[in-house]
């Protein structure tokens, strides 16, 4: 018996100091990669149409640099590239049932940039089609800016007179039709939405453009398209814009509030501006 239980205590030590064991786990396999067709607007070489045509997948994102917009999660949308190049087009898409994200890129390639005419739209713009150009900023008066649920509204936010800061009333959104140029002034700084409104440094990008689409917003309405980041009125607005009104004078413009990552937000904006 004495000699049994040490016996008995070297074996229960040796058993705890065994390595625990858990049986296999089969993990889900890869999911195959997801599948989307692209074919141009019919009449339209900078307007691209892409569909998702997979299955099996729960979540999806298409990814369009150098696009508008830039992304997108719908199974069906329509992308436009104001220059001429060789686009990367990414659909990535999640799995039911587990096993992560899997993706599928093409190139698509845009025959050239979009111009627009000299019209009479392109000419209130731009400042009779002249070399100087012609530059916008917000007006003093009271729903210089108005935000809402959907187009048009202002439930949400109407900016009293004199009632924006001072970085936004010296921004100067400017419009050449040589080179069909974009230029946006702000004396160095901007308006941050996504910081607490703050004025924070800013350089706006150079060499930018614009287009005028024509019927393609809502209700019909002509539209102003900028390269994707760019914006007129608020950082969190564009790139795109239905024009409300335009003359000589004035100019109001609507578009949706975008997120930080360039993907659409709920809510409508909708901005006066005033020719400097």
């Amino acid at each position: 018996m004495k000699n049994i239980l040490p016996l008995l205590a070297f074996l229960l030590a040796l058993a705890a100091c065994a390595p625990f064991e858990e049986n296999d786990v089969d993990l889900p396999a890869q999911p195959e990669a997801p599948i989307f067709s692209l074919e141009f607007l019919n009449g339209d070489s900078n307007r691209v149409i892409v569909t998702n045509l997979s299955t099996g997948f729960f979540d999806h994102t298409f990814d369009f640099p150098g696009g508008i917009p830039a992304k997108s999660k719908r199974a069906v949308d329509t992308v436009f590239y104001t220059q001429a190049g060789d686009f990367v087009v990414t659909l990535y898409a999640a799995a039911e049932g587990g096993g992560g994200v899997s993706s599928t890129s093409k190139i698509v390639h845009i025959y050239k940039d979009a111009k627009a005419p000299c019209d009479p739209l392109a000419s209130l713009l731009t400042g009779s089609c002249e070399a100087p150009g012609r530059c916008w900023t917000f007006t003093h008066a009271a729903e210089a800016v108005r935000v809402g649920p959907t187009p048009g509204s202002k439930e949400w936010y109407k900016s009293p007179v004199n009632g924006l800061q001072t970085a936004q009333y010296d921004d100067q959104f400017c419009f050449y039709f040589e080179g069909a140029k974009f230029e946006y002034k702000n004396n160095g700084f901007s308006v941050d939405p996504w910081n607490q409104y703050a004025a924070v440094p800013y350089t706006p990008a150079a060499n930018q453009t614009w287009f005028i689409s024509k019927g393609s917003g809502d209700g019909g309405k002509d539209q102003i398209v900028l390269p994707a980041g760019a914006f007129i009125g608020t950082w969190d607005s564009g790139p795109v814009y239905d024009i409300v009104s335009l003359t000589e004078t004035e100019m109001v413009l609507r578009s949706p509030i975008r997120k930080q990552d360039g993907t659409p937000a709920d809510g409508w904006f909708e901005f006066t501006l005033v020719k400097i």
